[in-house]
């Protein structure tokens, strides 16, 4: 979708950008080979803004420059990052665990963090082996070019920046939140009842179990009991993992409701030519 969007530059709507796809307009490609159509769709002041920022799109993807993508592609459009923006391998899917819902009060017991080759979780205090202690984090997500979680806009992301504040940590890269895009499409509910809604199913002893069992879990653990820690480091991993199926699901969604109804495939090299057979 990173290729077909344009209303992430100043002045421009989603009806601007609908009325590009509309006239064949369809990436990044045809708005350069075609500025005259993207003038006669948008103006022509639009136009040449729109090709600067182009232009500034393409350098700052080469370049892996986050921070500009963080910048001009904000909560409610990062969902078209999720295509075409980094490589699969460079996106990471984020979950945490908690003592409760206060930064700053309550405490990270858990980050999970996966990707395409599996899932791993960073744990306060001392973690089993085989699991990573918590400072080691920020580290971690230097190999990452876009952030994947649920409701992290408002919870995992000013918790995490929270607890590394001595260390002046802050996200520098694009977030695409999936609570954010799930309520764009209309969708209720929690991260549990929106896999349902999709078909995700989860198996095991974490089947139904909720966020505020982790709390307990993490109690437990605390006192000596190893199945807790495993089951909650479990049902951390399969929050971060089941975010990739989330995300394919409602990107499909999102690009069916906002891109195919308007996208229209023109042939330009017909239709210029047919216009210099009558008019040349």
């Amino acid at each position: 979708m990173l290729n077909a969007s344009f209303a992430f530059a100043k002045g421009m709507t989603e009806d601007l950008e609908r009325a590009l796809w509309a006239r064949g307009i369809l990436d990044w490609d045809l708005a350069r080979a075609h500025p005259e159509e993207v003038a006669e769709g948008v103006g022509g002041g639009r136009a040449g803004k729109l090709a600067e920022l182009l232009a500034e799109a393409e350098k700052a993807r080469t370049q892996r420059d986050r921070g500009w993508f963080r910048q001009h592609f904000l909560p409610a459009e990062a969902w078209r990052l999720w295509r075409g923006y980094c490589p699969e391998p460079r996106i990471a899917l984020v979950d945490i665990e908690t003592t409760g819902l206060t930064p700053g009060y309550d405490q990270i017991t858990v980050i999970g963090l996966a990707d395409r080759t599996g899932a791993r979780v960073f744990v306060a205090g001392k973690p089993m082996p085989g699991d990573e202690p918590l400072d080691r984090f920020p580290a971690a997500l230097k190999d990452y070019d876009l952030i994947v979680t649920f409701n992290g806009e408002n919870f995992d992301l000013p918790f995490i920046e929270r607890h590394f504040k001595d260390t002046g940590f802050r996200f520098d890269l694009p977030h695409l939140d999936l609570l954010i895009l799930s309520r764009s499409l209309g969708i209720a509910g929690g991260l549990k009842d929106i896999e349902k809604q999709v078909g995700i199913v989860r198996g095991g002893d974490i089947a139904g179990m909720r966020g505020s069992e982790a709390i307990t879990l993490w109690g437990a653990w605390k006192n000596g009991d190893v199945a807790a820690y495993k089951k909650i480091t479990t049902y951390c991993k399969a929050d971060c993992a089941n975010l990739w199926d989330l995300a394919e699901v409602l990107y499909k969604r999102r690009w069916d409701k906002v891109y195919t109804a308007h996208a229209k495939v023109i042939d330009f090299a017909r239709t210029k030519g047919q216009q210099l057979t009558i008019f040349g």
